[in-house]
């Protein structure tokens, strides 16, 4: 639960200022706390929040690509947040793009621009993993009272459902209907019309009806909405007495003539509604009438929780509590039929020789070791769609899947070394200019290769190194046991031919136990 605290002072020891940055299609938000350990267990205190309405998602052209002006004014605002987490370290903030992010096609051209001008990465996560982190959040500022509950939250760009009783949710869905969308289409002149308003409506009942009978079997005690859109039309209720602390089905509709009423919010604007939001006002409680029909609730309480706190708490919490992202692999395992010892197998090989190129106690190679490890865990579950190219039907269920607790990033890199591990290395050529996506690419090929009889091989020991004035990996083994194995060294061999082909120097070195050695 959160707890306001407007005075700034250093952390005390055993406390950490962290950061989450929230990218969303209408509003950026930073938000920094302290996380203050508590009996085995912590809470978070908040300490500073920044927001700037950015509407991003009003940037996309008919392309869906993000136009000029709107990339300047983003690089503006994320160059004003640079300035609040100059002093944080990597591991202390996490930044998250959401719908707009997911759906701009030219997102490779802006996003190394945006990273430059905020100083961190920004992870770009799917419309399930947002959903989850808003759960994360609303969950952790509430009371867990076994209540099943319904949480939502409007967007720019999408809709994120959730249900869920404890801390973990039960289903999750984002949809893409979203304020930025809805304006344009029905609202985009400063006439409001009651026709508007039903036009838009049915507009969004149709997209949201995918997922309503999912929703409507699983039921919910009591139903939560948050962020930005949800707490304006909850402001503008409360301003002009309409119900008491819960919105309901008549109280948007007295919003609804309302807003008709005024004809035009721009020059009129309703008691409680903030300049900011007059915009996309119409479109919010448009979208919000539509849910209340569609998923037939009855009233709805607002929760001051949004997305960035659910990230706050899983930088909190991370290290410290089981990462999602291991249940996320889990799952797989079990959807595909994975052959669990082979994989842990290769895992095992794979991070031995990672060891022996990273330190692997900085916290950016405790990531790679993680990456590394999933990724090994998965490049078979395309088995079960077929045999002959495995790795690529893998690879393709990774880039695609909603996979929560991963980034976008992290799912492409896997998806990449899942696709690279065996065959051919220019269909991946792509990763071979980063430095540790090539190394953890050398570690899973070579574990690949040693793994490939799929029993306990009585391994020798194995050297990898990476000679820096040669720019090239050198694998040591002993001599002996290659010679019992031509199978084994006859791939290696290959292996070799195959790092040449893109310019990139590998080789074997044996060596006999008087420790003379021979270059293959």
């Amino acid at each position: 639960m959160f707890v306001v605290d407007k005075n700034e002072t250093s952390p005390v020891e055993g406390e950490k200022l962290i950061a989450a940055v929230d990218l969303g299609s209408n509003s950026f938000h930073l938000m920094v706390a302290r996380v203050v350990l508590r009996d085995n267990d912590f809470i978070l205190k908040k300490i500073d929040s920044v927001k700037e309405q950015v509407k991003l998602a009003d940037g996309l052209d008919g392309y869906k690509e993000l136009t000029e002006p709107y990339l300047l004014k983003a690089i503006r605002c994320l160059t004003r947040f640079s300035e609040r987490l100059r002093s944080f370290s990597p591991e202390s903030v996490r930044v998250v793009g959401t719908n707009t992010f997911r759906v701009a096609k030219n997102i490779g051209v802006f996003l190394p621009k945006f990273e430059k001008a905020l100083g961190f990465p920004i992870n770009v996560i799917s419309g399930v993993e947002e959903a989850r982190l808003i759960y994360k959040g609303v969950c952790n500022s509430l009371d867990l009272n076994g209540e099943k509950k319904l949480v939502i939250d409007i967007g720019g760009g999408s809709t994120e459902f959730i249900v869920g009783t404890g801390s973990d949710p039960d289903l999750l869905e984002s949809v893409y209907v979203g304020t930025s969308k809805i304006r344009r289409d029905f609202f985009s002149t400063n006439s409001l019309t009651i026709e508007n308003f039903n036009n838009a409506v049915l507009w969004a009942r149709k997209e949201i009806q995918v997922i309503t009978k999912n929703f409507r079997k699983v039921g919910w005690d009591i139903a939560y909405g948050c962020s930005g859109t949800i707490k304006s039309v909850n402001e503008v209720c409360k301003a002009n007495g309409l119900g008491e602390s819960k919105l309901s089905l008549e109280s948007l509709d007295e919003i609804i003539h309302l807003t008709c009423k005024s004809k035009n919010l721009k020059e009129h604007c309703l008691p409680g509604l903030k300049v900011d939001r007059v915009s996309s006002f119409p479109a919010g409680v448009a979208i919000l009438k539509a849910i209340f029909h569609e998923l037939k609730i009855t009233n709805m309480e607002f929760s001051t929780a949004a997305l960035r706190t659910g990230v706050l708490y899983e930088v909190a919490g991370r290290g410290s509590q089981p990462d999602q992202r291991d249940r996320t692999v889990k799952h797989l395992m079990e959807q595909y039929e994975v052959d669990r010892l082979h994989a842990r197998r290769v895992s095992h090989l794979a991070i031995n020789f990672l060891r022996q190129l990273f330190d692997l106690l900085t916290p950016d190679n405790k990531e790679l070791k993680k990456i590394l490890h999933w990724t090994s865990l998965l490049l078979e579950i395309g088995q079960t769609l077929s045999h002959n190219a495995y790795h690529r039907h893998s690879s393709y269920i990774i880039a695609n899947s909603d996979m929560p607790g991963f980034t976008k990033r992290e799912q492409t890199v896997m998806a990449s070394l899942i696709l690279g591990h065996t065959g051919k290395l220019p269909k991946i050529s792509h990763i071979l200019n980063h430095e540790k996506f090539k190394a953890l690419l050398v570690c899973l090929r070579l574990a690949a290769i040693f793994s490939r009889s799929r029993v306990d091989l009585n391994l020798p020991e194995m050297f990898l190194r990476y000679e820096i004035e040669e720019e090239a990996y050198v694998l040591e083994m002993n001599k002996d046991w290659i010679d019992l194995h031509p199978l084994t060294a006859f791939t290696l061999k290959q292996e070799m031919r195959e790092w040449r082909k893109v310019g990139i120097k590998f080789s074997l070195s044996c060596y006999f136990l008087e420790s003379q050695s021979v270059q293959l």
